[in-house]
């Protein structure tokens, strides 16, 4: 008969560990930190670590089981087996079987035309996403204060485009893009800076009436903005993957009060939302979840780490041998073993603690060997190989598809000869510097022109972030497309150009231009005597919007825009460009026709 004992007994006996220290996160990503820390998922437990409970040693089948503690309605606790989650691999230093990875990654074939920047963005930000911000937002503003705001998708667009131009001219404070020294026309000629305000107080993204309460199973802390979050990501997973994936963490800029901030000591940004990104070696972003604390998504067998990383890579189409490459914080040797059993090969850092019983070369006798000093082991069953390479100091890498290789050098400086020497570099080690950083590119693109206004509201950051992910995200597409279609890096477009086009056509394509009533205000500037310089040409989604455009009559006699040997006196109200119209030569019209 199987022996119980009770939970006083059993605390007597021996103080249990936490049971789910493989589920854990280090806030401020400092990765050593993590090697004091063990999980039952290829971390490599000691057996002096092993507990005894009532006379059984660390080699036996059972152990005190905590789920059993935790249940209120029961008094006792059960020994039982413990289910062996831990594989027994042998490792041998022997070479890696060559793995059969067919790779046919070719893209599909672009648009016959390449779109605008204006359709690249609401590929992703799409019209069902302004039409629910627009009606959340007059929600909002009846709930709170009873006000009905009226606010159709195009304010909101415009709204959105006035957030990406704060982006390219930053400024210290948003009302200065409205005061008579510092004015900026494209912001203050499209919405009036009360308005602005009342957008900006009232901008809302989901009902507060449906949000759990927070001691509610369901409760969701991303709440607010879940809508907006989980249909930007629906529209990322369409684009076609790359063949090489990374997976990283990102920060959104937050010093605010909020229970999910974040502090990071190493990331340039160390205050903010922490997020699990999936991006493609060209800075492309497939797919990203925003770190909501330890409780976050528990079901898995691989911790929250681990488990990140596999609802990543789920929406990755299967059988397309897809390379995933990930740092020591979210890599056991269990979980690349789950991800080549789905087709996809894996290079990452490891911690030391996490080997799953694979012992190598001490510290000093690779540093006694001198840098570029390595060792390696091999899984043959499951050809998985784990190599430690001495450089300044050791670090573990393992893979699912690559190992030693083809021995390869990279450039360091060395302080005794004072120069740089080349040091020896496992072919494991050179593939997964050259494919990681896909992550910190995406950074990089959209920390350039951040939206730049201020919100006391917790969630704004989150709201900008997605809008900034559309236009890097769009802008890499265009840029892919463009290759395909036979043109060179440099005759594509720039982010910033992008990103001020996407602000122009959500400002001005298909918007009625508010005309600014009652009388001039003292201080405006007398008007010039000479001619004003001819303004450059809209954006095709402003040029061919077919509303709004009339012409008006000027003063001076301007050289036609359309052909460069009319004069006229005629201008369109809405692009500012002299255009011939008379009885010979209508170029008014064709302007604005395609």
């Amino acid at each position: 008969m199987e022996k119980r004992y009770t939970i006083s007994d059993a605390l007597n006996i021996v103080l249990l560990p936490d049971g789910n220290m493989s589920e854990f996160d280090d806030d401020d990503s400092d990765h050593e930190s993590l090697q004091g820390s063990l999980d039952d998922h290829g971390k490599d437990m000691e057996d002096e670590s092993h507990l005894t409970l009532g006379g059984l040693c660390a080699e036996s089948d059972q152990t005190f089981d905590e789920d059993q503690q935790d249940n209120a309605s029961s008094a006792e606790v059960q020994i039982k087996p413990q289910r062996d989650k831990k594989k027994n691999y042998i490792w041998e230093k022997i070479a890696l079987c060559p793995q059969k990875i067919t790779t046919d990654y070719v893209f599909s074939d672009p648009p016959q035309e390449v779109p605008s920047p204006y359709e690249y963005f609401k590929m992703f930000i799409t019209d069902d996403i302004i039409k629910h911000i627009a009606d959340e937002t007059n929600l909002y503003a009846m709930q709170t204060d009873g006000k009905e705001l009226g606010q159709t998708p195009n304010d909101i667009e415009q709204f959105i485009g006035i957030l990406l131009f704060t982006g390219i001219y930053p400024c210290p404070s948003y009302r200065m893009y409205w005061e008579n020294s510092s004015r900026f026309p494209a912001i203050a000629d499209v919405m009036a800076r009360n308005r602005f305000e009342t957008l900006l107080r009232y901008a809302h993204y989901n009902n507060n009436e449906k949000m759990k309460e927070r001691d509610h199973p369901d409760y969701d802390p991303l709440f607010k903005v879940r809508p907006l979050l989980d249909k930007l990501r629906n529209q990322l997973k369409i684009i076609e993957p790359e063949e090489r994936q990374c997976i990283d963490e990102q920060m959104i800029p937050f010093k605010g009060r909020s229970s999910l901030k974040q502090y990071l000591k190493k990331k340039p940004r160390k205050w903010g939302f922490k997020v699990f990104t999936r991006s493609g070696v060209s800075g492309m972003m497939y797919d990203f979840e925003i770190y909501t604390g330890k409780k976050m998504n528990l079901a898995g067998d691989f911790g929250v780490s681990g488990n990140s990383v596999m609802r990543m890579v789920d929406s990755l189409p299967k059988e397309r041998h897809f390379k995933v490459y990930f740092d020591n914080w979210f890599a056991s040797v269990p979980l690349v073993e789950a991800l080549k059993d789905e087709k996809k090969w894996v290079i990452a850092t490891i911690q030391k603690n996490r080997l799953s019983g694979c012992v190598l070369d001490s510290d000093s006798k690779l540093k006694q060997e001198g840098r570029g000093s390595y060792d390696y082991k091999v899984d043959k069953k499951n050809g998985i190989t784990i190599v430690k390479w001495y450089d300044n100091k050791p670090v573990h890498m393992i893979s699912s598809y690559c190992s030693v290789g083809n021995m390869t050098s990279c450039r360091r400086w060395s302080r005794q000869k004072r120069k740089h020497i080349d040091v020896p570099m496992p072919e494991i080690v050179g593939e997964y510097n050259q494919h990681m950083g896909g992550v910190d590119l995406t950074d990089m693109f959209l920390a350039l022109y951040r939206i730049a206004v201020k919100s006391k509201k917790w969630y704004s950051p989150i709201v900008h972030y997605c809008f900034n992910v559309a236009i890097v995200d769009g802008w890499i597409l265009y840029k892919r497309h463009m290759i395909q279609h036979g043109k060179t890096k440099k005759q594509c477009m720039g982010l910033k150009d992008f990103q001020c086009q996407i602000a122009c056509a959500l400002t001005k394509a298909s918007k009625k231009i508010q005309r600014k009533r009652g009388r001039p205000s003292n201080d405006s500037p007398a008007p010039p005597k000479r001619a004003k310089p001819q303004p450059a040409k809209p954006v095709s989604d402003v040029q061919y919007d077919g509303l709004d455009h009339w012409p008006v009559h000027t003063e001076c006699k301007l050289r036609c825009k359309f052909c460069p040997k009319g004069w006229t006196r005629i201008s369109c109200s809405k692009c500012g460009l002299p255009l011939c119209l008379n009885k010979n030569n209508n170029c008014f019209l064709k302007f604005h026709t395609r």
